[in-house]
């Protein structure tokens, strides 16, 4: 019998861009949504830069050559989901994704250039009471 997460929060701190990352952080999310829980991701740095126009999809040389390999033939055989179809997925369950405004400006990212898919800015301030409340938190 599972433990009740219904009403519970996870806070995610994306910081990695590396594809592999990216995906686990989407899985954890969409196990945790369906599992009736609030997730907020805060997108920083490298992974800020992932959700920058269509770079989502791209592997990346911040993926290493091993895992890229490993990816691209589960790609091809459809036993691994798209960062898209991951990242679709998880909003359809509720999903909240904010970027930070100061990884932003050291990155020279405008609010425009993200992905649609990012519901806005949020600082350390605002996020940090997010995550003292949550349930469980994850640095990525």
């Amino acid at each position: 019998m599972g433990a009740r997460t219904e009403g519970k929060r996870v806070a995610i701190i994306l910081h990695s861009e590396a594809y592999d990352r990216v995906s686990y952080a989407l899985s954890l999310a969409q196990v945790a949504l369906a599992s009736g829980m609030e997730v907020y991701v805060l997108l920083t740095y490298g992974a800020l830069g992932r959700f920058v126009g269509n770079r989502l999809m791209q592997m990346g040389d911040e993926t290493s050559p091993l895992t890229k390999e490993r990816i691209q033939r589960g790609l091809a055989t459809g036993g691994i989901q798209t960062l898209e179809t991951q990242l679709a997925d998880a909003r359809v369950l509720g999903l909240k994704i904010y970027a930070c405004p100061n990884a932003m400006a050291a990155l020279n990212i405008a609010r425009s250039d993200l992905r649609s898919e990012v519901d806005g800015t949020m600082g350390l301030a605002t996020f940090l009471p997010l995550a003292s409340d949550a349930t469980i938190n994850w640095y990525i």
